[in-house]
C-alpha cells in the first residue's frame, strides 16, 4: 500500500496540472480574443528602438499581428476598421524594418487584399518591396492580380504581370495570363491559379486555412461557370436560375458555398456569391452585371 501512495500522489498532481493548464489556456484564448489593436510605433522611431536588431523587431511585430488576427478570427469576431488599420500599419512597419521578410507580404495579400477589401494598401507594400526583392516575381504578380481582380484595372494588371513574367523563375503561364488580362477573360480560373501559388508559398496555418476555404469557394464558382457555358452551348441561352442546371442534368447538384452565401450569376455567365467570399460581412446581392 505504501508503494501505491507515491504513484497515486503523482497521478493526482498530473490531473491537477492538466486542469490548471486547461484553465490557463482558456484564459489566454479569451485574452487573445479581447486584445485591443494597440498602437504601432512609426518606422523612423522603430528603427532607433531596434538598436540594430531590425530583423528581430520585425519578427516580433509580425507575430503580434498574426496573433491579433488569429485571436479575432478564432473567436468569430469581425475586425473593425480600426483593427484593419492596425494590421496595415503593423505590416508597413514590418516591411520597413525588414523589406526582405517574405511572410509579411503573403499575410498582406491574404488579409488586407482579400479579407479587409484593401487591395490598394496591400499594393503599396508590394511596390515598396519590389525595390528590394528584385528577384521575387510574386510581388509584381500580387500587384497585377489585385489590379485585375479587385480594382478592375486590367491594363495596369497586365503591365505588372508582364514585369513578373520577366523575372527568372516565374511560372511559364504568366506571359499568357498577362495577355489574357489585357483582353479580360477567365476571371475565376485566374483567381484559382493565384490562390494555388499563394498556398504553395505559405506555411502559416491561419493564412493556409483561409486560402483553402477561398479556394474551395472559387472551385465551386468555376464548376458552375463551366456548367453555364455547357448549358448555353446546348440550348442557346443561359438558364433562368441555377437550379435549372440541376433539373436539366448539367450538374448533379450545386456546390457548397463555404462562406454561407447564395450563388448568383450575371448576363455574361460569371458566377458570384452574395457572401463576396468574405467571412463575417453582411450578405447582399448587389453584384456585377
Amino acid at each position: 500500500m505504501r508503494r501505491l501512495l507515491p504513484v497515486l500522489l503523482l497521478l493526482c498532481i498530473f490531473a491537477l496540472y492538466g486542469v490548471i493548464c486547461q484553465d490557463v489556456w482558456l484564459s489566454r484564448e479569451q485574452v487573445r480574443a479581447d486584445m485591443p489593436a494597440g498602437y504601432i510605433i512609426p518606422s523612423k522611431f522603430s528603427r532607433i528602438l531596434a538598436l540594430g536588431n531590425q530583423g528581430l523587431l520585425a519578427d516580433f511585430l509580425f507575430l503580434k499581428t498574426a496573433t491579433f488576427v488569429g485571436g479575432r478570427s478564432g473567436s468569430g469576431m469581425p475586425l473593425s476598421e480600426e483593427d484593419w488599420r492596425f494590421v496595415w500599419c503593423s505590416l508597413a512597419v514590418v516591411t520597413d524594418l525588414d523589406p526582405y521578410f517574405t511572410d509579411s507580404y503573403l499575410l498582406a495579400e491574404g488579409l488586407l487584399a482579400w479579407d479587409a477589401g484593401k487591395p490598394e494598401e496591400a499594393n503599396r507594400l508590394f511596390v515598396k518591396g519590389m525595390q528590394y526583392r528584385t528577384s521575387d516575381w510574386r510581388l509584381p504578380f500580387f500587384v497585377g492580380f489585385n489590379y485585375f481582380y479587385f480594382l478592375k484595372d486590367y491594363a495596369t494588371a497586365s503591365e505588372y504581370l508582364i514585369k513578373a513574367s520577366q523575372i527568372t523563375g516565374s511560372p511559364a503561364y504568366l506571359p499568357t495570363l498577362a495577355a489574357r488580362l489585357a483582353y479580360y477573360g477567365g476571371k475565376t480560373k485566374t483567381a484559382l491559379l493565384f490562390l494555388k501559388e499563394m498556398m504553395a508559398d505559405t506555411d502559416d496555418p491561419l493564412l493556409r486555412n483561409r486560402l483553402e476555404t477561398r479556394l474551395l469557394a472559387l472551385e465551386g464558382a468555376t464548376l458552375i461557370e463551366d456548367a453555364l457555358e455547357a448549358f448555353q452551348a446546348e440550348r442557346g441561352r443561359f438558364p433562368d436560375s441555377l437550379s435549372e442546371l440541376v433539373s436539366s442534368g448539367v450538374l448533379s447538384r450545386l456546390p457548397i458555398e463555404p462562406y454561407g452565401g447564395d450563388w448568383v450569376f450575371n448576363k455574361k455567365g460569371q458566377v458570384y456569391s452574395t457572401s463576396k467570399f468574405t467571412e463575417n460581412l453582411p450578405k447582399n446581392s448587389q453584384l456585377p452585371e
